[in-house]
């Protein structure tokens, strides 16, 4: 059949030659990396990345390529082989392609050491059929330093990480070596099987004494080369490739990708068993394996019983009836016999059936484009075109299908779709749509409508047909027919609201609101027994003479209150349920489940609290007389009256009744306990045998977890038990017994009525005051409660993962603490693939060449110094024994556990000893055994980058970035690495004084070492002063570039990134000649040119290196050079972009292509690389927020069977580099199945591994106090977290550095999802995907990659608002909704606390901290309006009796509550450093433990702590309410920029500077009215809220950029009003407001906002976010300032002052609404003032609009100073009163902007052109037309809330200012400040800045004169708090005032 398109037979082809024996397979091109935090979505509009839109002429300004050199569209004048058209020209419908008979040529790489010609790389390729045998070696010598000698590549060389080090390198070696070196005896031997047919023939091993065989088998797959077993020739698996092109119509490069893409993993896997085996094994894990995704999918879509007559019925009754009438048993439709059926199926395939089958998958995968997040849609399409290839039509077809047809009628209508649901067309841009993901149909939904034979259904043409009623054969032709949009559907609704918590999390709401009702009713038996003080036994009445008085039995009343919480259980359980109702879609299958549930919840609530009514009237002991007691009695003096006359009848029914209750409260019990265990989505659900996908959830793809074993399931176990018995005892102790004094004095608190009185409450403040006060104090130990046990489980957590540690052996404390004088055997026995190696060399000589590359590897890296590298290395010396030459090792091994050692191996807490003590202590526990180099599998790291730096530039490097920059980059390099400097420049030297002589001899480079130590002594400084400051002497570039080299590789850049992870061809080149000497020898010896060749090639065959580089053509300057430095340096990396061609007619897209690159490719006549590979995808990829589509369009291009995926910020190291083949061992594929995964023998496969995680080295932790805390997280969470999460089932993917399985990952939705802002932490989600479909995701100790953190404060604040939006966005999710109702409890338990649990922790302890403030404030009011008792002794059962005087409140447990809260608080915070602590001390000691902890409290990193949390939270809570979640480029610089006031003001206000002055003044309050000494722990706590941005601020406190601050900070608030300023407080505001307003869309030609277009925030979240709870906390406050005054109503009513009762209510709305009337009247007024006068004195006064606004401005602040003394004088100048005033002023106007804002304001444009307009009168020329006048309305209203705004904004940062202006004061305040910072001694402080001598002048004059406007201002301040505190004022307001203010007038 292929000969129709391939005019030829296949063994014509074999004589001939095919295609791809000529040239290098895309095997053997680059490689490429990947990143996390890459500014996508807001770095330009017009870019791939941007967040709200992207423009259809993106690459306008780009020429497309010329592709007619017979590459892409060979044949563009003619057509397919007869002609027929190809859909991808522009004169077709798409361009022709080439002919179809042909693959296209492939472009001959030209570049060095290349295996594109036989001659060119080697002699021979390495095939896994040929045996290693003992080879007998002459007298060839071992080169211990031979695979870094240099072998004059020079700078591209790829060896290294600097463009130019081999000559100093050379003088190391000659110097350090000795020319003799040893022979080594015995063999080696390799990776074996034991199954004939399952391995290769001959044993899998490589004969390198067959050296005939071995050098004339240079093939570009040697694993699948030998015709004897190989069951498909790569001719006839390229003819399948061919045949299903020609048939389906799929582009020509995509067939040539696949094609190589598929021949790779087969070798790959060849290479470890037969081929066979191998396509056997791939077949399986595409297709038709055990955990094959397309098996899953068949299954669950019922896809075997797809014949009409079944298809046309749904119902499932009448599918019975026909499978009977069709022969088939409906009893057998189950999941056995389908999997009975399904493995006869697959095992009768041939191999070629199964080879097409996976080239069918891969061919559609790799053209489906955004189509690949969706794999059961995949599945689907396969399985339709599967279905027409084997049809007739298809076999009988001649003419080929034009090339792009599966691109138009397939993929693009999907794409269009999805495309379609997240953007529309405005102006001829894409802008995204005002759609939240609720009604946005996503890549999830449409997935979703796959899963089942009912939804599949639902696809149907534009006539409404279905295209499931077509003949399977049929329909992939009708696939371009169907009708999408009427076809999908939402699956799940993603509503903005936090009542997912109750649906997903309910269990653990009812674990704690249910246990606490039983712990607070318990103690609390004042409510029910009037004698509870009588069961004291210390009670001395209760004990008289040691007889005990008997006591009325209250158990009845006892049990059955507290079985009431037992009704909170399936009561919450309801409430989760009612909410479900709104997030899944409501049929009729998953109604029945919802309701039946539901009902099954209310009869139990029901018999849970029914007998209640009952038993509480039936309770009281009738032994005893309870009537007629002093219920308001401080306490029972008399003893209980007993009854003799007892009623029979009614102790009967007593005695029933207690009965009855203990039976009600262990119901209660019972149910909570079940309810807790059970999951929702499981609960009262049948469980059915058969096949039915229908449901609330398909367990087939969202609730198929992998299986715990049984030790790690007990280790669950044991850890929750552990942390809830904790929990529970503590929790019973510390909140529930320790609440009950308060409890009962405030709960049995009577006041007098008539001591209080109000207007319009008259005394019901004074009666339930306590009750209110109660009530939040409950509140508060609720949410305690909650708190607790996420300290238990930190701490616990801790615990096991520590004893964890212990058990893996990577701890310093265990007892084979001996690691380094171990570490030679262990790389002998666990980094070598030795365990069939027969010993013929001694284990030293194959240990030492590791050893030696990895210490020369730190010295070019410039780590060591010679001197350390002599000490360090095996060197060869010559025995006094016998005088022969033997192999030294260095004392190092041995000095470390010998302490009479004193050398010094390398510097002290340096980067070097960090590396070499991690790489011996990681030996020490268990690896996977390796498997030979050859043997191994192939694998890629990719990294996606956007803008990330790529290569530092000299001008960045010597020069200030910007005027608050005090330092260069480079001076601050060297002060962090000074000893990596120091190394560097007398490494430069040597380099340049080589140059000088020429470079010399090799043999004098030893010489010329120790020349210039010599010359050195008598240097002056003055010749070395440029070597130490700019790192050269010479301009020249190959010096410049290494300054910019050792600068970049010691930032966060791309450069370093990729030459470290290209250690993994360093190391596989290492190993692979360590490992093979026989190989060595054939090949002429360690320098020898085939050799190296050699060494290349199976470095390339190994692995690749792809960095997804969606910008490459946008590249600036800088960034080309940059980017074609890496591929000059690094030839075999590979780089994927995308290439857009404009439209050649108006009105059409562009069309978009993916494109490969390496180092290899031709370059162009117009400079630019030529492709390999260039497929059109259907439109633009990045729909999403950039990073995962930008991995997406790249993952076409990697090969192998794993990934590595990677950031543009991370390093790795040659050391654990040589390590990759145990690591690739976790994935547990190294030993495969010894039969055919379908044959009937077959055992059952484990669950595979999905991902495997590793440590990350956070290298920017030693830059200051923000770098380490930011690390210590880091290691916190990304290894001791996750070494117990990993080992217990709960970890997913977090990205970076973890390993993938490809096959797994890439059939089951990809690396990653992308629908955009609900998949902005995109790594997570693969992580949950692969969780739910059943793969394991395991951890590993030994393993670690660099990684890069943000620096400076705002930085790291960004990336945490990224996670905490993040996170909103995933508890919107559907995964987190599969997770939390289907995860039995342990592993759900661990998955809540370690994901969603840690940001609702943050937000119960942000709650908590403002009930606390709610609660002493009503605690303080009440100290100033009751009597209080004095103190007693409350040890003493009888101190009620003392209490005095009578009728007081006692509040002195009220205060000891406080205490225990505030520590309580505190506990919860300091916990936060114990696993820090904990992890520090298991692997580096106490010392460094203490010593880092102590540097971060000396650092005030607490305070630090405290703005993280509140930023969690802010940004958590905000996403909920409007949404907006978006990739935040948080920047990686180093952070020794001085950030302006203004801008650090502008950035915290919102999320914690105002909640932080609020609380504040809360605080000033109870302070006043009722001092606590724990109080001191809030007023730090609240004033970290407020400084911590400025407290991190690099130079904050210098007092004369202090006052230049002051300064900038006068002009940002003015800025803006005469023209549109963005760096303005205008502009500030407008975007706080666009959260309600939103923006109008984009007018031709308007610039887009740097915020991008926000969506206006649905009406429901902003009514609750900003109307309804300012709203509580006003009613809170005037409840509180109404109740102050209610007492000294009554006492003025008494004394005659008054007839009627004052309204403090009236007073606060009078004084609330009073400045916002005079807002309007000045602003309306300078209104016409502006528009009268504004445009004609604009041409004389430029700033006439800054003027205006300022004038308004300034009156606002005026009214709202007057109106805070009118309120303090109004409360007798009584601070506190005033205070609290405020507090309500506050609260109310910001409820009644809320309402204004919502109700009233239309859209803001994204331009200011109406504030501009208002303020200079110029409206004119705005482009607003006939909005001009509703806009004039609105701006009016704008202008009004913006008077008060910038009232309080004065305030708060005077406020701020002038207690930071204190800390100015300090002697040597900015040097204390940098050492806290940035972690340097003073004398290494970075310098101070340089200014001339005009600019000196300049800044004092400012200095002088805003410093006395800023003393003015700080003296009037503390004049107006401190004057009328002093000074005794007797005037009083006039009484015509009072009562006008206070209602008493109306």
């Amino acid at each position: 059949m292929a000969n129709n398109y391939n005019g030829g037979s296949g063994s014509g082809r074999q004589q001939q030659g095919g295609p791809y024996d000529n040239v290098p397979p895309t095997q053997y091109l680059g490689r490429h990396d990947q990143q996390e935090q890459d500014p996508y979505g807001d770095a330009g509009y017009d870019d791939y990345g941007r967040p709200e839109s992207f423009d259809v002429s993106y690459y306008a300004s780009q020429e497309p390529a010329d592709y007619s050199d017979q590459i892409y569209m060979s044949n563009t004048g003619g057509s397919g082989q007869d002609g027929g058209p190809s859909l991808l020209s522009p004169d077709g419908p798409m361009a022709q392609g080439p002919m179809m008979g042909e693959l296209p040529p492939r472009r001959r790489r030209n570049g060095k050491n290349r295996d594109s010609d036989v001659e060119s790389v080697s002699d021979f390729s390495v095939r896994s059929s040929i045996v290693r045998t003992p080879a007998s070696h002459g007298s060839n010598d071992v080169d211990i330093f031979g695979a870094y000698r240099s072998n004059g590549s020079g700078p591209g060389a790829a060896d290294d990480r600097y463009a130019s080090y081999a000559p100093s390198t050379e003088s190391l070696i000659h110097m350090i070596e000795n020319k003799k070196s040893y022979r080594p005896t015995g063999s080696v031997t390799s990776f074996s099987r034991s199954a004939s047919w399952v391995s290769n023939g001959q044993g899998g091993f490589m004969d390198f004494q067959n050296n005939d065989a071995f050098l004339n088998a240079d093939v570009p797959y040697p694993a699948w080369s030998d015709p004897n077993q190989i069951p498909l020739s790569k001719e006839e698996v390229e003819d399948i490739f061919r045949d299903l092109t020609a048939k389906l119509g799929f582009q020509q490069d995509n067939m040539r990708n696949m094609y190589d893409a598929m021949m790779t993993m087969l070798d790959s896997r060849a290479s470890r068993m037969s081929p066979t085996m191998a396509l056997l094994m791939l077949h399986s894990d595409y297709i038709g394996g055990d955990h094959a995704n397309y098996r899953r999918w068949y299954f669950s879509a019922q896809l075997d019983h797809d014949t009409p007559p079944v298809r046309e019925q749904i119902d499932p009754k009448q599918q019975q009836e026909l499978l009977e009438e069709e022969g088939d048993d409906p009893k057998k439709d189950t999941p056995a016999a389908f999997m009975e059926k399904w493995r006869a199926q697959m095992n009768a395939m041939s191999q070629y059936e199964r080879a097409r089958q996976i080239a069918l998958w891969m061919l559609l995968w790799g053209e489906a484009g955004n189509l690949r997040y969706t794999p059961e849609l995949l599945c689907f399409l396969f399985k339709v075109a599967e279905d027409y290839v084997k049809s007739p039509e298809a076999q009988q077809r001649v003419e080929p299908v034009p090339e792009g047809q599966y691109l138009c009628n397939v993929v693009c209508p999907l794409y269009n779709f999805l495309r379609d649901e997240g953007y529309e067309v405005v102006n001829g841009k894409y802008l995204k749509r005002e759609r939240d993901h609720a009604k946005t149909i996503g890549y999830d939904d449409v997935n979703e409508l796959f899963w089942t034979p009912e939804s599949l259904r639902w696809i149907k043409f534009e006539d409404k047909s279905l295209l499931m009623d077509v003949a399977p054969h049929e329909r992939w032709n009708r696939l371009a027919d169907v009708s999408w949009k009427k076809s999908f559907r939402k699956t799940f609704k993603e509503r903005r609201t936090m009542w997912h918590f109750m649906t997903n999390f309910s269990r653990v709401w009812i674990m704690h609101i249910t246990v606490y009702w039983y712990y607070i009713i318990y103690v609390a038996n004042f409510l029910y027994d009037p004698y509870f003080e009588w069961h004291d036994p210390t009670f001395s009445k209760a004990n008289p003479q040691g007889a005990k008085v008997p006591l009325p039995n209250q158990d009845a009343k006892r049990y059955t209150l507290m079985a009431c919480g037992g009704a909170l259980a399936p009561f919450l359980a309801i409430m989760g349920t009612v909410a479900e109702m709104f997030f899944v879609p409501l049929n009729k299958s998953t109604q029945r489940q919802l309701w039946l549930r539901m009902l099954i919840l209310v009869i139990i609530l029901a018999a849970d609290i029914a007998p209640t009514f009952w038993i509480w009237g039936k309770g009281d002991d009738p032994n005893f007389d309870l009537e007629g007691l002093d219920l308001q009695a401080p306490m029972q003096e008399n003893d209980p009256r007993t009854q003799t006359d007892v009623d029979a009848s009614v102790l009967s029914t007593w005695r029933v009744a207690r009965a009855v209750a203990i039976v009600q409260f262990c119901y209660s019990v019972a149910f909570t306990i079940f309810l807790s265990l059970m999951p929702p989505a499981l609960m009262f659900k049948q469980r059915k045998k058969n096949r039915n996908g229908r449901g609330l959830i398909n367990r087939t793809f969202a609730g198929n977890f992998p299986p715990l074993k049984v030790a790690p399931r007990a280790i669950s176990l044991c850890l929750w038990g552990a942390i809830f018995l904790c929990k529970y005892i503590e929790s019973y102790f510390f909140l529930a017994l320790s609440f009950k004094d308060p409890f009962r004095w405030l709960y049995r608190y009577f006041p007098d009525e008539n001591s209080c009185v109000e207007r319009f409450f008259n005394s019901q403040l004074c009666v339930n005051q306590h009750y209110i006060t109660l009530g939040f104090m409950l509140l508060l130990d609720l949410v305690l409660f909650f708190l607790d046990t996420y300290l238990w489980y930190v701490v616990w957590n801790t615990v096991f993962s520590v004893g964890r540690s212990f058990y893996l052996g990577v701890s310093i404390w265990t007892p084979w603490r001996n690691v380094f004088g171990r570490l030679p055997k262990r790389i002998y026995a666990k980094i070598l693939a030795t365990a069939d190696m027969e010993v013929k060399y001694k284990p030293k000589v194959l240990c030492s060449q590791i050893w030696n590359a990895v210490v020369i590897s730190m010295y070019r890296e410039h780590l060591l110094s010679v001197d350390h590298v002599q000490k360090l290395l095996y060197q060869q010396v010559t025995s006094e024994d016998d005088g022969k030459r033997t192999l030294k090792p260095p004392t190092f091994f041995v000095s470390q556990d010998d302490a009479a050692f004193e050398q010094e191996f390398y510097p002290s807490h340096s980067e070097a000893e960090r590396r070499i003590t991690f790489f011996a202590q990681s030996l020490s526990s268990v690896l996977p055994e390796p498997v030979p180099v050859e043997n191994m599998p192939t694998f890629t790291v990719l990294t996606p980058h956007y803008s990330e730096k790529i290569l530092m530039s000299l001008r960045e490097i010597i020069r200030e970035s910007d005027q608050y920059t005090r330092v260069t980059v480079l001076e601050y390099l060297k002060a962090l690495h000074s000893d990596e400097w120091d190394n560097f420049v007398k490494d430069t030297k040597i380099l340049a004084e080589e140059n000088s002589s020429n470079f010399g001899q090799a043999s004098a480079y030893g010489q010329a070492f120790a020349q210039d130590a010599d010359k050195a002594e008598v240097k002056t400084k003055t010749d070395d002063l440029p070597f130490y400051t700019i790192g050269f002497k010479s301009a020249a570039p190959e010096f410049t570039l290494r300054t910019r080299i050792w600068a970049s590789l010691r930032s966060q850049t791309l450069y370093r990134t990729i030459s470290g992870f290209m250690n993994y061809a360093k190391a596989i080149k290492l190993l692979y000649r360590v490992e093979n000497p026989e190989m060595v020898h054939l090949f002429g010896g360690n320098g020898s040119e085939r050799l190296e060749q050699e060494l290349e090639r199976m470095a390339r065959r190994k692995f690749k290196f792809v960095v997804a580089m969606q910008r490459y053509l946008k590249f600036n300057k800088d960034e080309r050079e940059a980017s074609d430095f890496l591929l000059r340096t690094y030839p075999d990396l590979q780089i994927a972009y995308l290439e857009e061609v404009p439209a050649v007619e108006e009105g059409e897209l562009p069309r978009i292509y993916s494109c490969l690159i390496d180092g290899h490719s031709e370059v162009g006549a117009d400079g630019r690389r030529k492709p390999y590979y260039r497929i059109q995808l259907p439109g633009n990829p990045i729909l999403g927020d950039g990073k995962s589509d930008n991995q997406n369009h790249a993952i076409v291009f990697t090969r192998g069977e794993y990934l590595q995926l990677i950031d543009a910020n991370q390093d790795n190291y040659l050391e654990e580099c040589v390590k990759i083949r145990n690591m690739l061992g976790e994935f547990e594929e190294y030993n495969p199945p010894t039969v055919s995964p379908y044959s009937p023998a077959a055992e059952p496969q484990k669950p595979p591994v999905a991902i495997v995680g590793a440590r990350e080295y956070i290298f920017s932790e030693n830059v200051g106090i923000l770098g380490d805390v930011a690390a210590g997280k880091e290691a916190t969470f990304g290894t001791l977290t996750q070494r117990i999460m990993a080992e217990i089932g709960a970890r997913l993917h977090y990205g970076h550095p973890d390993f993938v399985n490809f096959i797994f990952m890439t059939t089951r939705g990809g690396i990653s999802k992308a629908q955009k802002g609900l998949h902005l932490n995109e790594d997570i989600y693969a992580g949950m995907n692969s969780f739910t479909r059943g793969g394991r995701i395991k951890h590993t100790e030994y393993f670690q990659c660099g990684k890069g953190r943000d620096l400076g404060f705002c930085s790291t604040l960004n990336f945490i608002t990224k996670i905490g939006t993040g996170m909103g966005e995933q508890m919107l999710s559907r995964e987190y909704y599969w997770l939390g109702c289907q995860l039995p409890l342990d592993r759900f338990l661990t998955f809540f606390y370690a994901h969603p649990g840690f940001h609702i922790n943050n937000i119960m302890i942000m709650s908590s901290v403002q009930l606390f403030m709610i609660c002493i404030m009503f605690i303080a009011a009440m100290s100033v309006t009751v009597d209080t008792c004095n103190k007693v002794d409350m040890n003493v059962p009888e101190y009620a009796n003392s209490l005095e005087p009578t009728g007081c409140f006692l509040l002195q447990p009220i205060g000891d509550w406080i205490n225990r809260t505030t520590l309580a608080i505190l506990l919860v915070l300091l916990i936060a450093f114990l696993p820090l602590f904990l992890q520090m001390l298991t692997e580096q000691g106490f010392s460094r433990a203490i010593s880092r902890l102590g540097k971060q409290f000396m650092s005030l990193s607490p305070l630090y702590e405290v703005e993280v949390t509140l930023v969690y939270f802010s940004s958590l809570m905000t996403n909920l309410s409007y949404g907006g979640a978006r990739y935040i480029g948080t920047g990686r610089g180093f952070a020794t920029s001085r950030l302006p006031f203004a801008t650090l003001y502008s950035r915290f206000t919102d999320s914690s500077i105002y909640f932080g002055i609020r609380l504040m003044m809360l605080l000033t309050f109870f302070s006043a009215a009722y001092w606590r000494w724990p109080i001191i722990y809030f007023w730090v706590s609240i004033a970290a809220m407020i400084i911590t941005p400025f407290l991190y601020n690099p130079h904050q406190f210098v007092l004369t950029d202090f006052i230049i601050d002051f300064r900038d900070w006068l002009r940002w608030l003015g800025a803006g009003n005469s023209s549109a300023n963005p760096n303005s407080w205008i502009a500030h505001v407008r975007l706080t407001r666009i959260r309600i307003t939103g923006y109008k869309r984009k007018r031709l030609g308007e610039r887009t906002p740097t915020t991008g277009h926000i969506s206006r925030a649905h009406t429901a979240n902003i009514i609750f976010a900003e109307i309804l709870l300012p709203l509580i906390m006003a009613i809170i406050m005037l409840v509180g300032y109404t109740y102050i005054h209610s007492t000294s109503n009554r006492k003025d009513i008494d004394e005659g002052k008054m007839d009627i009762p004052r309204s403090t209510l009236i007073r606060i709305l009078i004084l609330s609404l009073a400045p916002i009337i005079i807002n309007m009247v000045i602003t309306i007024a300078f209104f016409f003032v502006s528009i009268g006068f504004g445009p004609c004195c604009a041409m004389c006064l430029p700033q006439f609009g800054k003027v205006i606004a300022g004038v308004v401005h300034t009156i606002t602040v005026i009214v709202y100073v007057a109106i805070f003394f009118l309120l303090w004088w109004l409360d007798d100048w009584i601070m506190n009163h005033a205070i609290l005033g405020m507090i309500c002023v506050v609260y109310v106007e910001i409820a009644i902007f809320a309402i204004l804002q919502h109700l009233l304001l239309s859209r803001e444009f994204g331009e200011d052109e109406t504030n501009v307009a208002w303020w200079t009168g110029r409206w004119y020329g705005k482009g607003m037309g006939g909005w001009a006048f509703t806009l004039t309305m609105r701006e009016w209203l704008c202008k009004v809330i913006e008077c008060s705004i910038f009232a309080a904004d004065v305030f708060t940062g005077l406020v701020t200012q002038f207690f930071l202006s204190v800390f100015t004061l300090i002697p040597w305040v900015d040097k204390w400040h940098s050492a806290m910072l940035f972690w340097l001694r003073p004398s290494r402080q970075i310098r101070p800045p340089i200014y001339s001598l005009k600019q000196r002048k300049q800044r004092r004059r400012t200095a002088i004169g805003y410093g006395i406007l800023f003393i003015i201002l700080f003296v009037l301040f503390l004049a107006v708090i401190i004057v009328p505190q002093v000074i005794t004022i007797d005037a009083k307001p006039p009484d015509t005032i009072v009562g006008y203010l206070d209602g008493t007038k109306f």
